[in-house]
């Protein structure tokens, strides 16, 4: 029959398109999106794996200005933004204005504003993770991730049914961060600058689950690296952005200005960023209008 490959998939519903969960579907969605220092606190004994990829623990300034590069902001900018970062204190708190913020650095007071929501908008977690528990001394990662394998940090139990959802989280995460490793070995390696990234839509349709599947796993989880512990979103495209690219290009082109787009396209793969050689041409005609304002700008008005 031509439907019965579609028969057979509705007869295994995905747990988020069901419009009731029962009670045991609920927790093991919970359990997959819970992070790994918080399932060690409730279920004990720990089975603890190799920890010698673990990097060296790391305060809140250190983990945002580790991930500060990723904003694409100006070098000015950037100074400002690392300023807003140590004035962060423990508790979360900005110890500084905006009003004394734009009279340090000579800048609008709205800037200072707009940098300050930015570090606090995209950086909310980060800041949550290193702040809300003053016991946690350091970001314990969910996952290890190395140039060559995925490993799951695990938490064995004798309940039957926390140890069932304990180890679809553990398979979830690791098919997830296996696709993740699988694009971004040269990455891992520190031949690249930027990471290969995903859509949890893509991700999801890669593994055969539904997408809130994937935002659940990612929320709040953290992966160890040879680069350093990074939020695993970190791979989920929300730091790659229009103004990072263009900053990437605009580099490409003081160095050489006949690059092509096809060359400028192939440089920017080779360091991580997927772009389309269209983009890049649309790209490079907005770093030329905006040059030639500056120019008239600079360029003096000869009067009558």
């Amino acid at each position: 029959m031509p439907n019965s490959k579609r028969n057979n998939n509705s007869q295994t519903p995905r747990l988020e398109q069901k419009l009731l969960l029962t009670k045991t579907e609920r927790f093991y969605l919970n359990i997959l999106e819970l992070p790994y220092h918080i399932l060690r606190e409730k279920y004990l004994p720990v089975v603890e794996i190799d920890d010698t990829y673990h990097p060296y623990s790391e305060d809140l300034h250190g983990v945002l200005v580790k991930l500060l590069p990723y904003l694409g902001l100006t070098d000015q900018e950037e100074k400002v933004a690392e300023y807003i970062i140590y004035n962060i204190d423990s508790s979360g708190k900005l110890r500084i204005t905006p009003l004394e913020l734009a009279e340090k650095f000579n800048i609008q007071v709205q800037q200072a504003k707009e940098l300050i929501d930015l570090i606090f908008t995209e950086f909310a977690e980060e800041i949550q993770q290193n702040t809300v528990n003053e016991n946690l001394m350091y970001i314990e990662p969910d996952i290890i991730m190395t140039p060559e394998k995925v490993e799951v940090r695990k938490i064995e139990v004798k309940d039957p049914i926390i140890a069932k959802a304990l180890q679809m989280r553990e398979e979830t995460l690791f098919r997830i961060c296996e696709e993740i490793r699988k694009v971004n070995e040269y990455f891992l390696r520190g031949y690249r600058k930027y990471p290969q990234i995903f859509t949890m839509r893509y991700m999801a349709r890669l593994l055969g689950v539904h997408v809130s599947t994937i935002s659940r796993a990612v929320r709040n989880k953290h992966v160890s690296t040879p680069l350093g512990i990074l939020p695993l979103r970190f791979f989920f495209g929300r730091i790659l952005n229009k103004k990072i690219v263009l900053q990437e290009i605009e580099k490409l082109l003081k160095l050489d200005s006949e690059l092509t787009d096809a060359h400028i396209t192939l440089v920017l793969k080779s360091a991580g960023i997927q772009i389309s050689r269209r983009t890049v041409n649309k790209y490079r005609r907005m770093l030329e209008i905006l040059q030639n304002n500056q120019n008239d700008k600079t360029t003096p008005s000869t009067g009558g």
